[in-house]
């Protein structure tokens, strides 16, 4: 869709909508349905005095914004054919107190279609379609490594939105407990290293029993290494649950700092095991045990075989220390200061080091209005942490309130978790419509 297109499309379906409500009330357009929902909200953040931004030059984080986001959902279903069109807006107002752009305010906007699809069902076991869609799935909290087309899976900040990618998707049911899904990506996406990526295929295989879910998917990129994931969870009582979520892969494309006495910065990031026939595992195992009271305690352990080892670590720092160093020289030097910092940001792993836990405490319809989630995680190696917390206050029907703080804790100069900020605090109201 054209920008100019864009830009009408949320104006003209927001006005139709009532037509919509209309009809479906006089039973004449059964088909349609929608929900739009609207967020108006402030952010506070403190961004981390580390050698990843130097004097916040290197990412120019703003301190404080403001924004809103209306999320129109509009639905159409029929026998044999669904269709599903989600446009957005966003608007926000940003101010920069650190570093060197302190005093700078910006504002920006964007109207673009989060998702659409169409679906056919040919068959009573056979479901088509194709657009722009997300699929995310797995039990875990901390990441779905099975998951290799949708890193954020929305849990860190419910209030986030992933964006959707093209997808042609066919789906076989042929019982109520097997479910295959054969997926393939239409376009090229590119990385956060800007390297152009050939689409992804995958293949998805979902088994339903009456206490458990299990999943295999298989993935692979055209002349790439295949992938193999799965995910699962048993219920084992009325108030236990345990899962996983992993992934292993041959030879990862992560890169990993090396030293070099005669490079200018002492060292360099490659990728290691480029070629590599050797297995690496990335997976999170959990529980979430439910008390009498309503509340949920949930504990996950993450094991990430592909992150740095204590000396890969200690390399890493060294060098994102020395990249820090050079990084206002003005010279060619800069420039390959800043390169290295892009490769320290984005290095191609879901976590930097290999071990982390996770805990988190939930209590949801407290005197039926409130919802908390509390959450810690810890890195094993580093001995350092993140903690948030999530608070959804309904104040009607159809309007609630909404906080969402992350901070980090014993995070330094060179710990993962204070390395881009060292706290956030976002509130807001949210209207559905």
């Amino acid at each position: 869709m054209r920008p100019n297109l864009a830009i009408l499309t949320i104006p003209i379906i927001c006005l139709l909508s009532p037509s919509f409500a209309s009809a479906r009330e006089s039973g004449q357009a059964d088909a349609f349905s929608y929900h739009i929902k609207t967020l108006v909200f402030a952010e506070a953040r403190h961004p981390a005095h580390s050698t990843q931004n130097p004097d916040n030059a290197f990412l120019d984080l703003y301190r404080y914004s403001t924004g809103l986001d209306v999320r129109p959902d509009f639905f159409y279903e029929r026998p044999g054919v669904s269709a599903v069109f989600k446009p957005r807006f966003t608007a926000s107002h940003q101010w920069w107190e650190d570093g060197a752009a302190k005093g700078r305010t910006d504002s920006s906007n964007r109207t673009f279609v989060n998702e659409w699809r169409v679906q056919a069902q040919p068959h009573a076991t056979l479901f088509l379609s194709f657009g722009k869609e997300k699929l995310l799935w797995g039990p875990s909290f901390l990441a779905s490594p099975s998951n290799i087309l949708f890193r954020d899976i929305e849990k860190l900040n419910p209030k986030s939105e992933v964006e959707g990618r093209y997808l042609a998707k066919m789906v076989y049911v042929p019982n109520t407990a097997v479910t295959v899904n054969a997926i393939a990506e239409t376009q090229k996406e590119e990385n956060e290293r800007r390297e152009t990526l050939k689409p992804l295929r995958l293949l998805k295989a979902d088994l339903l029993g009456s206490n458990y879910l299990l999943s295999v998917i298989g993935c692979q990129r055209q002349d790439d290494r295949f992938r193999l994931g799965s995910f699962g969870q048993w219920t084992a009582s009325d108030a236990l649950v345990l899962y996983y979520d992993g992934i292993v892969t041959k030879g990862p494309d992560a890169f990993y700092p090396i030293e070099d006495q005669a490079g200018p910065l002492g060292g360099a990031f490659v990728r290691k095991y480029e070629g590599s026939g050797r297995l690496f595992t990335t997976v999170t195992a959990g529980g979430a045990y439910t008390f009498l009271t309503g509340s949920t305690t949930s504990i996950e352990f993450l094991y990430n075989g592909q992150g740095y080892n204590d000396a890969e670590a200690a390399e890493y720092y060294r060098l994102r220390q020395s990249a820090s160093d050079h990084f206002f020289e003005g010279n060619a030097l800069a420039g390959l200061s800043q390169a290295t910092l892009g490769g320290a940001l984005n290095n191609g792993l879901p976590f930097l080091r290999r071990y982390y836990l996770m805990g988190q405490y939930q209590v949801r319809e407290i005197r039926n209005v409130l919802d908390v989630i509390m959450r810690y995680t810890h890195s094993l190696e580093e001995h350092t942490g993140q903690a948030s917390s999530i608070l959804e206050w309904r104040l009607s029907d159809r309007v609630q309130f909404f906080n969402i703080n992350v901070v980090a804790v014993n995070g330094g100069r060179d710990s993962e978790f204070g390395s881009i900020l060292s706290k956030s605090f976002l509130a807001g109201i949210e209207a559905h419509f």
